[in-house]
């Protein structure tokens, strides 16, 4: 609030745009018109906000890799913003406040290079978690040097471990040595492939989900 003068009459009242004049005790007072905010609670936008905040709150322990998979997919936006819409409309199931993750359908890179052809989790690894992966280019194909980034995520310790580009193409797998992780443990995978300049990246691919020590 403010307290003007009219140069002419000596006194305002009135309005313009948001801003309103009048006379207080004795005094011209230009203050602005109080906001009108609509916030409406209807069951819908509930659910919508419910189901956003589940997005984000599952997705942000995969930041790093999807600073990666999605940087292709950022225009006008982050990545992490990217990958949330695709998420949000693909991936997440239920209905409010029971949402669900649907683990096939999850993406955590969207682009055109060459992606993998099958991704497998090894049924038969012991010490490691590791994806078998099957490829539809040769070795003396270029693409052979992309970088391999494996994803796997422990649904029972709700724990993120990823390969962050360790392996390539032509390695034909993915597999990390997970420290805390146990028996009984249920962990999903999933693989893509980045270029090694960064200019590219693959959609990812689901490798299934494997039960540790079965």
């Amino acid at each position: 609030m403010a307290i003007v003068q009219n140069p002419i009459t000596g006194r305002s009242s009135g309005q313009f745009a948001n801003a309103i004049f009048q006379t207080l005790v004795g005094k011209n007072v230009l203050r602005s018109k109080p906001l009108e905010v609509h916030n409406p609670r209807t069951p819908g936008q509930v659910s919508q906000r419910t189901k956003f905040s589940f997005a984000v709150q599952f997705l942000r322990a995969f930041l790093p890799i999807i600073r990666i998979g999605f940087k292709l997919k950022a225009i006008g936006q982050n990545a992490f913003n990217a990958c949330i819409s695709y998420n949000i409309i693909n991936s997440v199931t239920g209905t409010s406040p029971d949402f669900a993750i649907d683990y096939p359908k999850l993406m955590f890179a969207r682009g055109s290079l060459l992606k993998a052809s099958v991704a497998v989790m090894d049924e038969n690894a012991i010490d490691a978690v590791s994806i078998s992966i099957s490829e539809n280019c040769m070795f003396n194909d270029p693409a052979i040097d992309d970088l391999a980034y494996g994803v796997f995520y422990n649904v029972t310790k709700n724990s993120i471990l990823n390969s962050m580009g360790a392996k390539k193409r032509s390695d034909w797998s993915v597999n990390i040595t997970p420290e805390l992780w146990e028996n009984g443990d249920v962990v999903h995978g999933w693989v893509f492939y980045c270029s090694p300049d960064g200019t590219e990246v693959s959609d990812s691919v689901y490798a299934g989900s494997k039960t540790l020590g079965v």
